[in-house]
């Protein structure tokens, strides 16, 4: 039993950093990789949660719910507007990263402006329900109008029986100049 735990927790991060690689180093960057059409309208997967920073930037957090059911792994994509937002950092959430139960990481990639794609990595074990998940500080850009835009996240989830859930959310951020 030990020996196949080992071996699955070595095929889930080798699984995961080919998608990583393979995000990052595509060609034909499209802005709908992912499905969204099988999204469980029953049970929501996460919520973006957007609050302003002391350096008045905007911090987008992903956050699983209690309806996200088992979540090991989650590949992800954020669409935002770059005429209004410029993307500064991503971070995983200390609730689930190395050093806790989870012991998640993130691999990130902006391969175009606009497109941030990020996989939440680790063991086996499955995030806690409504947890905060990784958070994402934005620029507002300088002249931006004020008003209302959008941030989106839509991508998919692995359980421990690795069967993928699509999911989608987003946040609208109400710009004041």
């Amino acid at each position: 039993m030990k020996h196949r735990l080992s071996i699955g927790i070595g095929a889930a991060a080798v699984i995961a950093v080919a998608m990583f690689i393979w995000m990052t180093n595509r060609q034909d960057v499209q802005r709908d990789e992912f499905s969204t059409a099988e999204t469980d309208p029953a049970g929501r997967v996460f919520a973006l949660q957007a609050e302003s920073t002391p350096d008045k930037d905007v911090r987008v957090t992903m956050r699983s719910l209690p309806t996200s059911g088992p979540v090991v792994t989650i590949i992800t994509q954020f669409d935002y507007d770059t005429d209004r937002l410029k993307m500064k950092t991503c971070t995983i959430s200390p609730e689930i990263g190395e050093g806790t139960a989870s012991a998640k990481v993130l691999h990130l990639a902006e391969p175009v402006p606009g497109l941030v794609r990020a996989v939440v990595v680790g063991k086996l074990e499955e995030l806690p329900a409504a947890a905060n998940v990784l958070a994402c500080d934005f620029a507002v850009r300088p002249g931006a109008p004020a008003g209302p835009t959008v941030v989106r996240v839509h991508g998919q989830v692995a359980d421990t029986t690795f069967e993928d859930r699509s999911f989608a959310a987003e946040k609208t951020i109400v710009i004041s100049n």
